[in-house]
Formats: structure tokens, sequence, C-alpha cells
């Protein structure tokens, strides 16, 4: 018994003896007064009185209550005289009482003998099997925490569990072997080395669960298979996100090459998600960017199904595409490294396809080992934050429904050697609403804090229910710990007495004082029994129990059955993809299920399959050149595609020009005039209009006055722009000086003179920064006038 205990039973004994005696008093104080108001202070025998009183009581020590019994027997013997006197005697003597008391009332109230009395330091303690039952660890179904001397510690729902456990400290024998032969929903098992498959697989199997082993790096290639690009929604908004998030994992790097290379990533998973006969896998990505020569592959890609596939898959290729070389060949290095592990044969088959649906663990009991070795750990890394992430966001995606009335839970041994889980460390704030337990175990708290540093780890002690700890290895460990435990309060005696001697007891004294102590020292926290382990629970004391040992207990030694057979896969064969569960009712759709119907006209839909394609391939197009495509090559086509557009518009304004020439036109030289000014306003097609009747002995001649004509023509077409171009006699003027003046461009041209070659360039700069064209359109709303032959000669001159 406790000093808080004992001083309970002592307060409550006392107030009871209190107010026994004090209405005793009360009482008899009652019995004396009525006596007195009786008979007075003469006090006689009543038979000597009053012989009609021989029934009243002869003593004055009777209470109170002596008188009343008397009265109740013999109300004919009591007037109203005397049941008055009667009354008052008893309600003098409890008034005062009760007077008492209110005067003593603040006195009570401080006192307050039944309140808990306030520690100064704290008040843990270890928990009792009341405190147990009321936490609700005796349930018949859910994780094992532990035991005691009255059974297991069982604790049901969806919370989840931490496990501070060194290593060779038991946590394999006492927690993960116990528990999954004891938990009945949905798991999915961090299993290195495969002990625990080895043990529990055989008896899951028995209890009607599908099992499954996915070991991707095991030699002999004896594993089950996971394809994380089975999973990938078919809606095309949450498809790219999808996508984005697996890049992300594989490539977390935040640099300008890392940036380039998910980007591309993202564009060849969406083109092989949107090719029905392409590899959906990894795999298939290396090989894809790993070809003999990638930029001409998906140059191809673009040029043959560029419509078809997904538009951000467009996008990123191109991008890549319109990069220089050495730009392109960075981006495929750092993409190719880090898809590295998928170039290994025996992780591209256990990642071309998919045996199990992760959809399905809350439909059905479903239990999946993920094996790997010791010496995988790092190398497999990446892959393993794909299918553990993967698995809980789509676990997480929905809330359970009517059909989904499991329970998944997610046992992770030696969590910290998996990396930085970002899913897990803000889900575990609400991976309970969607029935996802987790059940973390780690060595100690620098583990956490050097991956997820102080924020992250205290975010995984606050949101894990239960807290487990077996002996720590670590000061930091068993301090964190010690302080999770709590405090308690306890007296300190100090003791004072004579160093000689001394028979006076004055001279000796005895000092009491609080102070606090831990429940659990640091180091009693490291030196910790191996059979005994501590259990921290929100909102309750500390546990201390025994931990399992599934070797020692029947429970558990009679469900130690045969392991479960596993298939042995072969080396991928692209010409012999097994069936993913893409292709079975409880799959996710395919992709062209989210396709809408062709409407209108429509020929083509996003993702028609690539024979369908229209034969709008260009054989002509040469990519042996492919590489030394720069920007400058990109705008010289496109100002060749100008220059056909500007073909087409010149034969059209020409037939149009010459239509309204014809009507009023007198001899040949007016039309040779004007078709000769329109090859002004389109100096493209000059090559096609040359005039080779010039000889060389005219070439001084024509340069002076092609010179002549320059200037004259910048003049007037300058004037043009100022006014109104009403006189069409001046313009038809300027364009017999513009005919004149090409027809000396193709006299130097033929004789390949460089003097002209400069003229050439000054024509050039006239054509840029002279809008002649503006010219044509204003005399185009008006016909031109009949020209005098004799003002045409002169000009000609």
């Amino acid at each position: 018994m406790d000093s808080t205990s004992a001083n309970h039973i002592r307060n409550i004994l006392f107030l009871f003896l209190g107010a026994f005696f004090g209405l005793e008093f009360c009482f008899y104080l009652s019995g004396v007064l009525f006596i007195l108001m009786v008979w007075g202070p003469d006090y006689l025998d009543f038979n000597t009185i009053n012989p009609s009183f021989h029934d009243f009581p002869d003593r004055i020590w009777p209470t109170i209550f002596t008188y009343i019994e008397h009265w109740w027997h013999n109300p004919s013997l009591y007037d109203a005289v005397l049941l008055s006197k009667l009354a008052f005697s008893l309600i003098i003597p409890i008034g005062i009482f009760s007077a008492i008391l209110w005067n003593l009332r603040n006195i009570l109230f401080d006192w307050r003998p039944f309140k808990k009395k306030e520690s100064l330091h704290g008040d843990s303690r270890w928990a009792t099997e009341k405190d147990i039952r009321k936490i609700g660890l005796r349930s018949r179904k859910g994780i094992l925490l532990g035991k005691d001397k009255r059974g297991y510690l069982i604790a049901d729902g969806f919370q989840h569990a931490l496990l501070f456990a060194p290593t060779g400290s038991g946590k394999g024998v006492g927690f993960v072997i116990p528990n999954l032969l004891f938990w009945e929903d949905s798991v999915v098992v961090h299993d290195i080395k495969l002990e625990n498959y080895e043990l529990t697989s055989g008896w899951r199997k028995k209890r009607g669960q599908e099992v499954f082993v996915w070991n991707p790096a095991q030699p002999d290639g004896i594993s089950h298979c996971y394809n994380p690009l089975d999973w990938i929604s078919s809606k095309p908004g949450q498809m790219v996100d999808d996508v984005q998030k697996i890049a992300n994992l594989i490539m977390p790097e935040q640099d300008f090459w890392y940036n380039e290379a998910r980007s591309l990533f993202v564009g060849v998973v969406l083109y092989l998600l949107a090719v029905p006969e392409k590899v959906k896998s990894f795999g298939e990505v290396v090989r894809t960017m790993r070809s003999d020569d990638v930029v001409y592959n998906l140059a191809v890609v673009l040029d043959t199904i560029g419509k078809k596939i997904h538009p951000v898959a467009y996008m990123n290729i191109a991008a890549f595409l319109q990069k220089a070389d050495k730009e392109r060949s960075g981006v495929v290095s750092t993409m190719n490294s880090s898809l590295e592990l998928w170039a290994n044969p025996l992780i591209d088959t256990a990642t071309a396809s998919s045996d199990f649906n992760i959809q399905d663990f809350k439909r059905k009991k479903v239990t999946v080992y993920v094996g790997l070795t010791p010496d995988n750990l790092t190398r497999l890394r990446p892959l393993m934050q794909v299918f553990y992430q993967q698995a809980t966001e789509f676990l997480c995606r929905n809330l359970p429904s009517d059909d989904e009335p499991y329970g998944v839970l997610f046992l992770m041994d030696e969590f910290p050697t998996l990396g930085k889980m970002e899913q897990f460390q803000t889900g575990i704030a609400y991976f309970r609403g969607y029935r996802v337990r987790l059940f973390l175990i780690i060595q100690d708290t620098e583990q956490l804090k050097g991956i997820y540093e102080e924020a992250g780890m205290n975010s995984f002690l606050s949101n894990s229910t239960y807290r487990i700890t077996f002996a720590a290895n670590n000061i930091e460990t068993a301090n964190l710990i010690s302080q999770l435990i709590g405090n308690k309060t306890v007296n300190q005696e100090s003791l004072n007495r004579p160093k000689f001697l001394d028979l006076n007891p004055a001279s000796r004294s005895l000092h009491i004082s609080e102070t606090q102590r831990a429940l659990l020292l640091p180091q009693e926290v490291i030196m910790l029994p191996r059979d005994e382990q501590i259990l921290l629970i929100e909102s309750t004391y500390p546990i201390k129990s025994k931990k399992i040992k599934y070797f020692e207990d029947k429970n558990f030694t009679k469900k130690l059955l045969k392991s479960t057979f596993v298939p042995t896969q072969e080396p991928y064969d692209p010409n012999n993809i097994k069936p993913t569960y893409k292709e079975n009712e409880n799959a996710i759709p395919s992709l062209e299920s989210n396709i809408p119907a062709k409407t209108d006209n429509q020929e083509h839909s996003m993702y028609e399959s690539i024979e369908e394609e229209p034969d709008n391939y260009d054989d002509d197009f040469d990519f042996d050149d492919l590489d030394e495509y720069t920007d400058e090559d990109y705008n010289q086509e496109f100002d060749d595609e100008n220059y056909d557009q500007h073909d087409d518009m010149y034969d059209h304004k020409l037939d149009i020009y010459k239509e309204d020439i014809d009507e009023d036109e007198d001899e040949e030289d007016d039309d040779e005039s004007n078709e000769e000014d329109i090859h002004d306003d389109y100096p493209y097609q000059n090559e096609y209009h040359k005039n080779t009747d010039n000889t060389e002995s005219d070439t001084n001649e024509t340069n002076m006055e092609y010179d002549h004509n320059i200037d004259q023509s910048e003049n007037q077409h300058n004037e043009q722009y100022n006014k109104n171009t009403d006189h069409i006699n001046e313009g038809t003027d300027n364009y017999d000086d513009l005919g004149h003046q090409y027809e000396d461009e193709d006299n130097k041209e033929s004789n390949e003179d460089e003097e002209n070659n400069n003229h050439i360039s000054q024509n050039d700069y006239l054509y840029e920064n002279n809008d002649v064209e503006e010219d044509i359109k204003q005399t185009d709303n008006k016909k031109p006038k009949k020209k005098n032959t004799s003002k045409k000669k002169n000009a000609k001159q």
C-alpha cells in the first residue's frame, strides 16, 4: 500500500469517528436539556413527584432518542406543551453543531481529505490490470504487443506501433513471427533474408490467404512479379501524376540534369502506355533509352504517332529533341544511370508483370513477403521505395467501402534501411482512417533522426499510439524512453545527529522533503532484463510486461507449417509477356477504356494503335544528320515554309493584277512593266523570271541605269506612303522603272560581276524597307488608266 492510499484510509476513519462522536454528544445534550425543561433544577424520582409518570425514564443520561421512544409508545402521557419541549430540546443542540461546522467550513474545504494529493514532481507509476483493461489491451484480435501473467496484450483497431529493438534483441521471435501467426487481415512484410516467410507462410496459406513472395534479386529467379507501371491510372490527368511521382522516387535529386531526365522519363513512360504493342515496364524504358540511336527513334515516334500519344509525352520528348547534342547526351546519361538497376535481367524480369493486385488487399486476405538480402539493401532501395509508397498511396485513395472489410498491416522490419519514405512520414497521420496500419521496427532513435531529422522523428513518435522498447543500446534512446515514462515524487529524508555520543534528543533532527525521480532511469532502461519490455501508450501509465517467444509457446509452435510454393521466372522475352492484372476484371481499366467516343468526323482517337496511323510519314526525310540538327536549321525550315506561302501569294496576286491590267493595257510593254513590278514585291520569284537577252557588252551601261532606277524608285515609293495614290500614271512609271532594274539585275547575275552583287544587296534592303505590297493593294482598288505611249517611252529613256 502506497502513502496515498494510506492517507485516504486515515482520512476516512477520522471523518467517521468525528461525525459519530459529534452526533452522540448532541443527542446526550438534547436529553439533558429535555429533563431540565420538564423538571427544572430539582431532580426527584418520577414516582414521588407524579405517580402517573411511573413509566417515564428515571435517568438523565439516556439520549434524546430514549424520550422520543417513550413518547412513541405512550403518546397519551404527552400533551402539547411536553411535545414542544421535546422538539425544542432536539433542535437546539443540532443547530449549535451546525453552526460550529459552518464556522469551520473554510478549514474543512481546504483540507479536502478525499482529493488526490498533488505531486510536485510527477506521479508516474506502472499500469495496473484495471488500467490495461480500460484501454482495451485484452482484445481477441489485433496485433500482439507482449504478455503478462494474465495473458497476451492485444491491441485492436488500426493504431500504429513503433518498436525500439537493437540487433539480436529478439524482435523477430517476439514480434514479427508471433504477429504473422496471429494477424488475420492482409499484411505486407519487409522480410530481410525471408526468414519470416519460411516459418509463417504455410499457416497463412492454410487460413485461406493468397501468399506471394516478391524477391526481385533472387539469383535463380524464384519470385513472384510486381510491375509499378501496371498500376498507373488510366485517366489522362492522374496518369501524369502517377508517373511523375515514380520519377521523383527513382531520381530524387534536384538539379538541372535530373530535372531534365525526369521530364524525359515521364515522356517515355507515357509513350509506352499509349502504345498497346509496347511492354509497359521499367526494363522497356531502359531498352528504349539504350537503343542504337535514341534520338532517331524518339524522332520517329513523334513523326509517326505524335498525335496519338499523351500531349505531355509529346511535349517532353520534343523538348528533349530540340536540345543541342551535348545537352541531349547529358540528359540521356543521367537517366540511364538512374535506371541502371533495371538493366539487371533479374530485376527486369521481376518487374515486367504483376502477379498480385494491390487494390485487392482490402477485398480479400493477401500476404506479400518482400524479400531481399542484406547486401542488396542499398542497391534495391529505389525499387523498394517505389513499391511501398505506391502501395500505401493506392490503398489510401478512397475510404473503405462495404466490399472492403479487411485492413492492411505493413510490418516493416529494419524500416530505416529503406531510406526516406515521404509517403510514410506524411501518411502516418491519416493511414488509420483508411484501415492501413504501420508496425515500424527500428534499432534506436538515431536511425530515424539521421534520415528524417528531428521533426520527422517526432512525427513518427507522436503518431504511433503504441511504443514498445527493449533494453536500449545507446544513451540517447535510453534518455528518450526514460523521459516518455515520466517522473514520480518521492520523500527524501535528511537526518542530522552529533558526531559523538550525545544523550540529548534535541541535538538530533530529521528533515523530510519531496523530490523527483524518474520511474525508470536511463541506466535502468539500458539494464532492462532481456525477457522484459516497456510498453508506452498514450493516455495511460506505462506497462512493464514480458516478451513473447514463439518457440516456447504452444499457441505458435503448432502453427509452424511448410512454406508455400514460389514460381521460378523465366528470363525476359518480349515475345512472351505474361498477362497482368489489367486483363482481369478486378484490375485497373485499360488505357483505352477512358477515351471518349469519336465525335463528328473525327477519324483518330488519341490512343489508337500504331497500325491505324495514316501513311503520313515522310520517307524522304534524312535522319542521318539529326544529331547536327540545331536551332538555326529549325529556323531555316520555318523560313522555307514561309517562302512557299510567299510564292503562293505572289502567284495569286499576279493573276489578279494581270486581269486588271489586261482591260486597259495598250501595248505589250505595259504588261511586261507591270509583271516586273510584281517581281519587285516578291523577289524570291526573280530566279524564275530571269531574262538572258542582255550581253556582256552592255554591262557597264546597265549598271549605271540600275543605280539611277534604285534611287528614283525609292523616292517615288516614299512619296506614295504619304499621299493618296490616285495618280495611276505615276505608279505605272514606277513599275516600269522597277522592271528595268530587275532586267539589269538578271544581266548582273549572269555575268557574276562582284559590283552587281553589291547592288543586289542594296536591292534586297530596298525590298525589306519599302512596303511595295501596299502599292499593289492600293492599285488593286482602282484600275489603272490608259497610259500615253509617248510618256511611257520617255520614262523608259
